[in-house]
């Protein structure tokens, strides 16, 4: 292959290449993919999930049992926190809370239309784990928006529930059952998370145990 062509291909792949850029940089600002909002207080889930173990039905303790997941009261936060009253200024904003009864305002990340339900203790109580929707956040220093949420995504999940959803964690606290013939994984989940550089081992087990497709009627998910 002479030098001309040579040069034809390699300006062919950069274009290949760039415009591939652009499309998936268009993508996730469209669905706002990494939409990551400052909130009023700083607070690292990969602190507090990811090396103390504290669950996620610890703090959004509505989730299991009702439709909504409910944000920390600075009560809960106040659970640990009584015994470290410091004069760390990370934690000023939370005790200035706690003792003045004034309630933290936080900046929503995930957010659906007002047309669309979507009930977090039907999809708890069916063994789908927090991650399928919003990562693993317990890698998270802040948390931000991981998944597109759009109608097609959820769409695809109901259909093909393996390819995206994934089983009850220990980390989540929704049920975890022993008996590990009752758990199951989206094993291409499993491998991308698995092969993370920064991820630590998981207790993952996979078994025979399908997830079957659910509904896509517009009433499922539209009122």
């Amino acid at each position: 292959m002479d030098v001309k062509k040579i040069k034809i291909v390699g300006l062919l792949l950069i274009v290949v290449f760039l415009a591939v850029d652009v499309l998936l940089f268009l993508y996730l600002q469209r669905h706002n993919i990494g939409f990551r909002p400052r909130q009023d207080i700083s607070f690292s889930h990969k602190t507090h999930s990811g090396k103390f173990g504290i669950t996620c039905l610890f703090c959004h303790t509505n989730a299991e049992n009702h439709s909504y997941a409910n944000y920390p009261t600075t009560k809960t936060c106040m659970i640990c926190h009584i015994a470290l009253r410091t004069e760390n200024k990370l934690l000023k904003s939370i005790i200035y809370s706690y003792d003045s009864m004034t309630s933290i305002l936080y900046k929503r990340i995930y957010k659906l239309p007002e047309y669309v339900r979507f009930n977090h203790s039907l999809h708890l109580r069916s063994g789908i784990d927090c991650a399928t929707c919003h990562s693993f956040v317990e890698q998270m220093d802040s948390l931000y928006l991981a998944r597109p949420l759009t109608m097609g995504w959820c769409v695809d999940c109901h259909r093909d529930p393996l390819r995206y959803a994934i089983s009850p964690r220990k980390i989540s606290g929704i049920f975890y059952p022993e008996d590990t013939t009752e758990m199951w994984i989206s094993l291409k989940e499993f491998e991308i998370f698995q092969n993370h550089k920064s991820a630590k081992p998981l207790n993952f087990f996979l078994s025979p145990k399908q997830l079957k497709p659910a509904s896509i009627e517009c009433s499922i998910c539209h009122y």
